[in-house]
Protein backbone atom coordinates (compact mmCIF):
# COMPACT_ATOMS: atom_id res chain seq x y z
CA UNK A 1 0.00 0.00 0.00
CA UNK A 2 2.52 2.55 0.59
CA UNK A 3 4.51 1.54 -2.43
CA UNK A 4 1.69 2.31 -4.86
CA UNK A 5 0.28 5.56 -2.01
CA UNK A 6 4.29 7.30 -2.92
CA UNK A 7 3.70 6.64 -6.99
CA UNK A 8 0.13 8.30 -6.56
CA UNK A 9 1.88 11.19 -5.32
CA UNK A 10 4.14 11.15 -7.50
CA UNK A 11 1.43 11.17 -10.05
CA UNK A 12 -0.61 14.15 -8.61
CA UNK A 13 2.41 16.33 -8.46
CA UNK A 14 3.03 15.58 -12.44
CA UNK A 15 -0.62 16.29 -13.08
CA UNK A 16 -1.41 18.93 -10.55
CA UNK A 17 1.98 21.22 -10.67
CA UNK A 18 3.25 20.78 -14.26
CA UNK A 19 0.15 22.25 -15.43
CA UNK A 20 -0.23 24.56 -13.06
CA UNK A 21 1.25 28.08 -15.22
CA UNK A 22 -2.21 27.53 -17.36
CA UNK A 23 -4.34 27.78 -15.32
CA UNK A 24 -5.86 29.83 -11.52
CA UNK A 25 -5.76 27.01 -8.82
CA UNK A 26 -3.98 26.42 -5.91
CA UNK A 27 -0.97 24.08 -5.34
CA UNK A 28 -0.80 21.98 -2.88
CA UNK A 29 1.95 23.11 -0.11
CA UNK A 30 3.61 19.84 0.23
CA UNK A 31 3.21 16.64 -2.09
CA UNK A 32 3.93 14.36 1.37
CA UNK A 33 0.69 15.50 3.05
CA UNK A 34 -1.44 12.30 3.57
CA UNK A 35 -3.68 12.55 0.56
CA UNK A 36 -7.45 11.30 0.74
CA UNK A 37 -7.86 8.42 -1.13
CA UNK A 38 -11.09 8.22 -3.21
CA UNK A 39 -12.88 4.91 -3.96
CA UNK A 40 -12.01 5.08 -7.88
CA UNK A 41 -8.15 4.85 -6.73
CA UNK A 42 -8.56 2.78 -3.98
CA UNK A 43 -9.53 0.38 -7.05
CA UNK A 44 -6.62 0.83 -8.87
CA UNK A 45 -4.36 0.22 -5.68
CA UNK A 46 -6.07 -2.71 -5.25
CA UNK A 47 -5.83 -3.77 -9.07
CA UNK A 48 -2.25 -2.55 -9.15
CA UNK A 49 -0.96 -4.39 -5.91
CA UNK A 50 -3.18 -7.89 -6.72
CA UNK A 51 -0.69 -8.09 -10.18
CA UNK A 52 2.45 -6.99 -8.67
CA UNK A 53 2.72 -8.55 -5.44
CA UNK A 54 3.52 -12.00 -7.10
CA UNK A 55 6.21 -10.72 -8.68
CA UNK A 56 9.88 -11.10 -7.88
CA UNK A 57 12.11 -7.89 -7.23
CA UNK A 58 13.25 -7.81 -10.53
CA UNK A 59 10.04 -8.49 -12.43
CA UNK A 60 8.48 -5.75 -10.76
CA UNK A 61 10.92 -2.75 -11.21
CA UNK A 62 10.61 -3.83 -15.20
CA UNK A 63 6.52 -3.27 -14.79
CA UNK A 64 7.28 -0.24 -12.58
CA UNK A 65 9.37 1.04 -15.58
CA UNK A 66 6.39 0.40 -18.45
CA UNK A 67 3.95 2.10 -15.48
CA UNK A 68 6.43 4.90 -15.22
CA UNK A 69 6.51 5.61 -19.06
CA UNK A 70 2.67 5.11 -19.28
CA UNK A 71 2.12 7.79 -16.81
CA UNK A 72 4.58 10.22 -18.32
CA UNK A 73 2.64 9.81 -21.49
CA UNK A 74 -0.53 10.64 -19.91
CA UNK A 75 0.80 13.31 -17.58
CA UNK A 76 2.20 15.05 -21.23
CA UNK A 77 -1.11 14.65 -22.66
CA UNK A 78 -3.05 16.63 -19.83
CA UNK A 79 -0.25 19.25 -20.25
CA UNK A 80 -1.43 19.73 -23.19
CA UNK A 81 -4.63 19.69 -22.93
CA UNK A 82 -4.73 22.65 -19.89
CA UNK A 83 -2.72 24.44 -22.38
CA UNK A 84 -5.01 24.41 -24.74
CA UNK A 85 -7.70 25.40 -22.09
CA UNK A 86 -5.61 28.18 -21.25
CA UNK A 87 -4.62 29.67 -25.06
CA UNK A 88 -8.54 29.68 -25.84
CA UNK A 89 -9.39 31.55 -22.43
CA UNK A 90 -6.33 33.86 -23.33
CA UNK A 91 -7.26 34.58 -26.94
CA UNK A 92 -11.20 34.77 -26.22
CA UNK A 93 -10.32 37.73 -23.32
CA UNK A 94 -7.11 39.01 -24.77
CA UNK A 95 -7.97 39.30 -28.66
CA UNK A 96 -4.75 41.38 -29.45
CA UNK A 97 -2.41 38.80 -28.52
CA UNK A 98 -4.37 35.98 -30.62
CA UNK A 99 -1.61 35.30 -33.39
CA UNK A 100 1.32 35.33 -31.11
CA UNK A 101 -0.71 32.84 -28.55
CA UNK A 102 -2.31 30.57 -31.17
CA UNK A 103 1.18 30.35 -33.51
CA UNK A 104 3.21 29.77 -30.50
CA UNK A 105 1.01 26.57 -29.48
CA UNK A 106 1.02 25.66 -33.09
CA UNK A 107 4.98 25.04 -32.47
CA UNK A 108 4.22 23.91 -29.25
CA UNK A 109 2.26 20.46 -30.62
CA UNK A 110 3.93 20.35 -34.06
CA UNK A 111 7.05 20.02 -31.70
CA UNK A 112 5.47 17.64 -28.74
CA UNK A 113 2.84 15.82 -30.54
CA UNK A 114 5.06 13.45 -33.17
CA UNK A 115 7.26 12.56 -29.84
CA UNK A 116 4.23 11.58 -27.95
CA UNK A 117 3.04 9.93 -30.94
CA UNK A 118 6.39 7.54 -30.85
CA UNK A 119 6.48 7.18 -27.66
CA UNK A 120 2.94 5.40 -27.40
CA UNK A 121 3.86 2.95 -30.38
CA UNK A 122 6.81 1.99 -28.71
CA UNK A 123 5.42 1.39 -25.13
CA UNK A 124 2.37 -1.15 -27.04
CA UNK A 125 5.21 -3.02 -28.33
CA UNK A 126 6.79 -3.38 -25.03
CA UNK A 127 3.80 -4.15 -22.77
CA UNK A 128 3.33 -6.72 -25.76
CA UNK A 129 6.77 -7.73 -25.79
CA UNK A 130 7.19 -8.58 -21.93
CA UNK A 131 6.52 -11.72 -20.53
CA UNK A 132 6.14 -10.69 -17.10
CA UNK A 133 2.34 -9.86 -16.76
CA UNK A 134 -0.47 -10.51 -19.42
CA UNK A 135 -0.49 -7.06 -21.74
CA UNK A 136 -4.59 -6.83 -21.02
CA UNK A 137 -4.12 -7.40 -17.29
CA UNK A 138 -1.41 -4.25 -17.81
CA UNK A 139 -3.59 -2.56 -19.74
CA UNK A 140 -6.75 -3.27 -17.77
CA UNK A 141 -4.53 -1.29 -14.47
CA UNK A 142 -4.01 1.30 -16.51
CA UNK A 143 -7.34 1.73 -17.04
CA UNK A 144 -8.47 1.99 -13.69
CA UNK A 145 -5.24 4.23 -13.15
CA UNK A 146 -6.94 6.52 -16.07
CA UNK A 147 -10.04 6.27 -13.93
CA UNK A 148 -8.53 7.37 -10.98
CA UNK A 149 -6.91 10.57 -11.80
CA UNK A 150 -9.92 11.38 -13.77
CA UNK A 151 -12.45 11.03 -11.35
CA UNK A 152 -9.86 13.06 -8.59
CA UNK A 153 -9.03 15.67 -11.37
CA UNK A 154 -13.21 16.59 -11.84
CA UNK A 155 -12.82 17.28 -7.69
CA UNK A 156 -10.34 20.07 -8.64
CA UNK A 157 -11.89 23.73 -9.58
CA UNK A 158 -10.00 25.05 -12.42
CA UNK A 159 -9.89 27.82 -14.05
CA UNK A 160 -7.65 28.52 -17.07
CA UNK A 161 -5.77 32.01 -17.09
CA UNK A 162 -7.30 34.99 -18.80
CA UNK A 163 -5.72 37.84 -17.93
CA UNK A 164 -3.01 39.93 -19.37
CA UNK A 165 0.02 39.06 -17.31
CA UNK A 166 -0.75 35.56 -16.71
CA UNK A 167 -1.27 35.11 -20.53
CA UNK A 168 1.66 37.12 -21.26
CA UNK A 169 3.41 34.29 -18.23
CA UNK A 170 1.99 31.51 -19.72
CA UNK A 171 3.02 32.73 -23.60
CA UNK A 172 7.16 32.81 -21.55
CA UNK A 173 6.63 29.53 -20.16
CA UNK A 174 5.81 27.44 -23.11
CA UNK A 175 9.46 27.65 -24.04
CA UNK A 176 10.29 25.41 -20.78
CA UNK A 177 7.53 23.58 -21.18
CA UNK A 178 8.23 22.26 -24.46
CA UNK A 179 11.23 21.68 -23.88
CA UNK A 180 10.59 19.51 -20.94
CA UNK A 181 7.73 17.45 -22.20
CA UNK A 182 10.46 16.67 -25.21
CA UNK A 183 12.93 15.48 -22.49
CA UNK A 184 10.47 13.53 -20.67
CA UNK A 185 9.00 11.79 -23.38
CA UNK A 186 12.62 10.21 -25.09
CA UNK A 187 13.21 9.54 -21.22
CA UNK A 188 9.90 7.76 -21.79
CA UNK A 189 11.79 5.93 -24.96
CA UNK A 190 15.33 4.83 -23.46
CA UNK A 191 15.41 0.75 -23.63
CA UNK A 192 14.67 -0.96 -20.13
CA UNK A 193 18.10 -2.04 -20.05
CA UNK A 194 19.33 1.60 -19.98
CA UNK A 195 16.84 3.14 -17.34
CA UNK A 196 18.30 0.28 -14.75
CA UNK A 197 21.72 0.80 -15.94
CA UNK A 198 20.89 4.63 -15.11
CA UNK A 199 18.92 4.16 -11.90
CA UNK A 200 21.72 2.38 -10.66
CA UNK A 201 24.27 4.74 -11.34
CA UNK A 202 22.47 7.68 -9.22
CA UNK A 203 22.26 4.73 -6.52
CA UNK A 204 25.32 4.34 -6.18
CA UNK A 205 26.09 8.20 -7.10
CA UNK A 206 23.56 9.03 -3.86
CA UNK A 207 25.38 6.45 -1.45
CA UNK A 208 28.71 7.83 -1.82
CA UNK A 209 26.75 11.56 -1.59
CA UNK A 210 25.60 10.48 1.85
CA UNK A 211 29.07 8.81 2.84
CA UNK A 212 30.94 11.67 2.65
CA UNK A 213 27.70 13.53 5.01
CA UNK A 214 28.28 11.23 7.53
CA UNK A 215 32.25 11.39 7.13
CA UNK A 216 32.09 15.14 7.23
CA UNK A 217 29.04 15.22 10.68
CA UNK A 218 31.68 12.27 11.97
CA UNK A 219 34.64 15.00 11.48
CA UNK A 220 32.78 17.47 12.83
CA UNK A 221 32.19 15.93 16.50
CA UNK A 222 34.06 17.00 18.83
CA UNK A 223 36.71 14.46 19.98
Amino acid sequence: MTRTLLILISALFVFNVLPAIAQDKAIPKTITEKLPVSAPVQKWIDSENAMIDPLNKDQKESVYILRHKYSIIRAIGVVKRDIDKAVTSCVKENPDIKKSMEDRFTQWKNAVDPIIKTAEKQLNVDIDAQKIVEPKAFRSVMTLSDKAFKYDDSKIEKKPVSTKEACGGLLESMNDTENNMIKLLREALLPESVIKSRDKMNKKEQRKIEEIKTKSSEDKKPQ
